[in-house]
């Protein structure tokens, strides 16, 4: 990348200073990407290269926001220039930055840290009082960061000869804390046969999880995993990064347990506290545990959840790597 390219007044300097150098450069890094997906810049460039003056006519954009977005997203080598001064995006970029199907795909991240850091003033309030934010304020950034999540999950799913029989053939899951719904979106039309009921206990999240899926058979149900009643209905039960913040883990782990058909799978992804933590594998799910305080939640550890499952009755646990800390955990009834 471009800023790896340091000048030679910054190269002279520590290899402490050069690592920190990167990191503040990285914060804008972060906004550059995010900027160009949410203002759809990057989507229109993976469709054909365009001039500067290109995207100003065609968004109608202020034309010297578009200059600087162009010139500092050439800079960091999200795009490149060609002949005629077309802007580039390569297709190793866009499967980073557009492609929300790709193994590579960050986009969606960078889009979570920058629309969490307008939430980041309340540190100093965490610090000196303890006071979390209310996570209802960052559904958007939860989307953005998920989806490669969930196709992460998916991918899982059909190298799982259980799961994906089950879920082709038809089968009733339970998505525990569905948030605004974009999983079950993506299961229901993955899996069209099986039966789809999410719960979520936030009045926000099933308004929009309606509104994204108001053309689909899926039934949503505002609902505390801790408060659920289902008995022996289920053929499988998910968390897509919602077991994290579940008030009682224990509890909702439990009635999981309960609202399962003998045999059934409980299915589980979540970011789980690396055993090794000071590698650029690692780096970023220990930097976003600051942001987890922040919404007054933290990160598990594997023995943690294998805890959890164990104590709810839970056995054969399996735990799946899926990258960058994500795991795929199962255990069966």
């Amino acid at each position: 990348m471009a800023w790896d390219d340091l000048s030679s007044v910054v190269e002279s300097r520590s290899a402490d200073f050069k690592r920190l150098w990167r990191y503040s450069v990285g914060f804008y890094g972060v906004w550059v990407a995010h900027v160009g997906r949410q203002l759809g810049l990057l989507e229109r460039l993976a469709k054909s290269p365009e001039s500067e003056d290109d995207l100003i006519a065609a968004t109608d954009f202020h034309p010297p926001a578009v200059h600087a977005w162009c010139s500092a997203a050439a800079s960091y080598g999200f795009v490149s220039k060609k002949k005629g001064d077309k802007l580039h995006l390569s297709k190793r970029m866009k499967a980073i930055l557009v492609d929300r199907r790709s193994p590579d795909y960050l986009g969606g991240q960078f889009s979570y840290l920058a629309l969490r850091s307008l939430e980041y003033s309340g540190f100093e309030d965490l610090f000196r009082s303890g006071r979390a934010r209310d996570m209802a304020f960052t559904f958007e950034a939860i989307e953005q960061a998920t989806d490669w999540d969930h196709y992460a999950f998916l991918a899982a799913v059909r190298r799982d000869k259980k799961l994906h029989s089950l879920l082709s053939r038809g089968c009733r899951l339970l998505d525990v804390g569905c948030g605004t719904g974009n999983l079950l979106a993506k299961l229901h039309d993955t899996y069209p046969r099986s039966s789809l009921v999410g719960i979520d206990p936030s009045e926000e999240a099933m308004r929009r999880a309606k509104k994204m899926l108001e053309n689909r058979p899926v039934q949503i149900m505002k609902m505390e995993g801790e408060a659920m009643r289902f008995e022996g209905e289920f053929d499988i039960a998910c968390f897509g990064e919602s077991l994290c913040p579940a008030k009682d883990k224990q509890k909702v782990m439990s009635n999981c347990y309960r609202v399962l058909k003998r045999g059934g799978t409980i299915a589980i992804v979540e970011g789980l506290m690396p055993p090794k933590r000071d590698d650029d594998e690692h780096r970023l799910i220990m930097g976003m545990q600051l942001d987890f305080a922040l919404q007054g939640h933290k990160f598990m550890t594997r023995s943690e959840v294998a805890g959890l499952l164990k104590d709810a009755g839970f056995s054969k646990p399996r735990f799946a790597d899926l990258g960058g800390s994500v795991y795929l955990v199962t255990a069966i009834k």
